[in-house]
């Protein structure tokens, strides 16, 4: 799966996936957007918790959008879920 990553004017960080999802990771926050296309009913956004480089908790939704995951990790964090 193809990412495009850029750094928004807030500081956010935001992944396009070539599947046409969009993720917005804001790290001084700790919360995490998803979207799959311009498909506004498959927004979710949430919030998720470090410990160093680890993510060991989130909220927002059941199960972690794949692609939210891989934009974690492309940030540098491992995750322990």
């Amino acid at each position: 799966m193809k990412v495009v990553e850029k750094v928004n004017e807030q500081g956010g960080h935001e992944y396009t996936f070539d599947n046409g999802a969009w993720v917005c990771l804001t790290p001084g926050e700790g919360t995490w957007e998803y979207q799959k296309g311009d498909d506004e009913d498959t927004y979710i956004s949430g919030g998720y918790v470090v410990d160093g480089c680890t993510v060991i908790d989130y909220d927002g939704c059941f199960e972690l959008p794949k692609e939210v995951a891989i934009a974690l990790t492309a940030k540098g964090y491992t995750l322990d879920l």
